[in-house]
């Protein structure tokens, strides 16, 4: 009974394996059959794709995809392309391009997707999310399907390319909107570059270069150079246009804040620094939107959803057209702080009487840098800080310092737009005391070039060997806080 037992189990064993094996040689042929075929071939066989197959020879890229190179492709079904604009048919750049949208380099895999979508480059230059059921808002019905030279899915709608952000302000441009124009209008200048200029001669007079005209100049927008390029396909971004209302009103109330000799100067500032904070990376769709987002400016603001007129999904990211968006004041307008260690000159040109310091705050024993400057032998000698993009407003000025070397009287004094500028008088600082002091009050009433001097200033007395500790300077931190009303 035994042996039989045994004997059973082996036939069951061998039975099993050829099974298994059989069932391994079908796998193998089905995948040498999927190997013997490019995608193009693939796609041409398949009677459900038979109309994108006339699109891939219509526009070339039946051969793109024959080439001994990778490719994935993602191929409308006969009826998905029913619904499509009927202009894209009909006119062969456009077709081009929605053809090309649907085509990537390099195989990827429904089971590789990383978790929650990927976002692939494709050939027309745009990107594309593609998720393990989805390509964009089409839905994959059947997927990883091998070919000789790549992976082919076939989806049941057509994903067909849209604007980028930077398209889309340009459109809203067309719709008159101020805010829009400003951007891509406004900021839009030309400017010498010389680096593909062609030259075509050399100036007799001066010896330098002479360029054919047009070649040495490029165009170039502030906002894309000096905020984010909302244009690039690779990186995506969130962006708000105000609607006109809202655009004058955010822009107003910056005005007061930026009051140079000319009107049109204040209103390039305001206009500028209303739209640089209206932008911030990464993609927000409706749904995902939070309650506040922070500027690569550094300015916080609330999304108010039910401000939102219009939503404008982009190849790289979303723009929301917002009938409201209200900015406060205190998140644009912050305080200075100006470090003890950060300066940037001394009266005489001379830094070998500085120390930078690294020490123990005694109120909470945290570690602060400040600086000690000492036996510099000048009569109201002085360190010079500067600060730029200071706002036209009143500011509260405070200072903190630590003297821990010297149990006398020591005197010094804040000086702010030059060194003789007595707006605030010589102060007693105190022996091993760290406190912040308000000094008092100081209003910028023009914004000039954007940037503020301040000066830390050391006693008025004549230098000698047995003053010296009466002439130094300690400085942690100057703060201006705007007082707004």
């Amino acid at each position: 009974m035994k042996k039989k037992s045994v004997v059973l189990a082996l036939c069951l064993w061998c039975t099993a394996q050829l099974s298994c094996t059989r069932k391994w040689d079908d796998h193998n042929k089905a995948n040498d059959n999927d190997l013997t075929q490019n995608l193009y071939e693939k796609i041409a066989n398949d009677a459900s794709l038979s109309k994108f197959a006339g699109y891939l020879e219509k526009t070339g890229y039946a051969d793109t995809i024959q080439l001994n190179k990778t490719f994935t492709v993602w191929a409308p079904t006969n009826d998905a392309l029913q619904s499509i604009d009927a202009t894209i048919g009909n006119d062969a750049t456009k077709l081009k391009a929605f053809v090309a949208h649907h085509i990537a380099r390099l195989s990827y895999y429904t089971t590789l997707v990383q978790s929650p979508y990927s976002r692939l480059p494709l050939l027309d230059g745009k990107y594309a999310i593609f998720k393990q059921a989805a390509f964009e808002d089409a839905t994959i019905n059947t997927s990883d399907r091998l070919a000789a030279n790549g992976v082919l899915h076939t989806i049941t709608g057509a994903a067909a390319p849209v604007g980028n952000c930077w398209n889309y302000i340009d459109s809203l441009k067309g719709l008159n909107n101020n805010m829009a124009t400003y951007i891509n209008v406004t900021l839009t200048k030309a400017r010498r570059d010389t680096t593909n200029a062609v030259q075509i001669g050399i100036n007799p007079q001066t010896g330098e270069p002479i360029y054919q005209k047009g070649t040495d100049t490029v165009i170039h927008n502030d906002f894309i150079d000096g905020v984010y390029d909302i244009s690039n396909e690779s990186k995506e971004y969130t962006v708000f246009i105000l609607d006109n209302p809202t655009w004058l009103k955010e822009r107003g109330k910056l005005d007061t804040f930026y009051k140079t000799g000319g009107i049109d100067t204040t209103l390039s500032l305001s206009l500028w620094n209303a739209a640089r904070d209206m932008v911030v990376p990464g993609s927000y769709a409706p749904d995902q939107l939070p309650d506040s987002v922070q500027s690569k400016f550094g300015t916080w603001f609330q999304i108010n959803r039910s401000a939102i007129q219009t939503v404008y999904h982009t190849s790289n990211g979303y723009v929301y057209v917002m009938g409201d968006m209200d900015v406060k004041l205190r998140q644009r307008i912050r305080p200075y702080v100006v470090q003890g260690e950060s300066y940037s000159g001394t009266s005489n040109g001379s830094t070998s009487p500085i120390y930078l310091r690294t020490l123990i705050n005694p109120n909470n024993n945290q570690p602060f840098s400040d600086l000690f400057a000492y036996s510099h032998g000048v009569n109201k000698w002085y360190v010079r800080y500067r600060i730029y993009n200071v706002f036209t407003t009143k500011y509260k000025v405070y200072w903190t310092t630590y003297n821990n070397r010297f149990n006398n009287t020591l005197n010094q004094r804040l000086a702010i737009g030059t060194s003789t500028n007595t707006t605030f008088p010589y102060r007693n600082v105190a022996y091993n005391v760290y406190n912040e002091e308000y000094l008092g009050d100081y209003t910028v009433s023009t914004y000039g070039n954007g940037y503020l001097d301040l000066y830390l200033v050391s006693a008025d007395i004549a230098p000698s060997s047995s003053n010296m500790n009466q002439n130094a300077l300690f400085l942690d931190y100057i703060r201006l806080e705007p007082v707004i009303q």
